[in-house]
């Protein structure tokens, strides 16, 4: 899938574990409301530990995806809040800086030696709070995509996204290309 990132890559992350592991938008899609792919592999292929994390945690996953696509489906900057909010302080948010891997300085919001669904929880709740905090619940948005209703941040200039894709958006436009066509010919 492709999606923008504000300046962190955390809200990618974020909308990725609401794609992958949400049931509404799953269901509101037609594909079911079981999530998609393993957390450890989720984990990993993003970046983060996966230290004892099994498929036997996909409930607690599908759980925080949900609570995260509550953001996607409010105009409420207010309600939005308070779903990060309680997410951070479910999983022990606590910032500090670190330096590891060669990377420079940077911050984490998670405690050190947090469990890997709580540093998965606070990273993707912080990517959506520094989106909030740009752009407000505006810049959230669900695909107007024909069988999809995946979650996307818009990141365009003038906040006119309606698909999380270009795939999506290309099967609307063709879509609507042949209905009009059909309604424009003889009969």
């Amino acid at each position: 899938m492709k999606y923008e990132h504000y300046s962190d890559p955390s809200v990618g992350i974020a909308v990725d574990l609401i794609n992958a592991f949400g049931t509404a938008p799953r269901a509101a899609a037609g594909r079911g409301d079981e999530p998609v792919g393993d957390p450890a592999e989720f984990l990993r292929g993003h970046g983060l530990d996966d230290t004892g994390v099994t498929s036997a945690d996909g409930g607690a996953v599908r759980h925080l995806a949900d609570q995260l696509h509550t953001i996607f489906t409010t105009d409420d900057d207010a309600a939005a809040v308070e779903v990060i909010n309680r997410v951070l302080v479910e999983a022990g948010a606590r910032p500090r800086v670190s330096g590891h891997d060669g990377y420079d300085w940077h911050v984490h919001y998670d405690a050190a030696g947090a469990a890997p669904l709580d540093q998965l929880a606070v990273t993707a709740a912080m990517g959506l709070a520094a989106a909030l905090c740009t752009g407000g619940t505006d810049r959230f948005g669900r695909c107007d995509g024909i069988a999809c209703r995946d979650a996307y941040v818009d990141a365009s200039r003038n906040n006119r996204r309606r698909f999380c894709s270009d795939g999506c958006a290309n099967r609307a436009h063709v879509t609507a290309h042949r209905a009009r066509r059909r309604k424009d010919a003889p009969q």
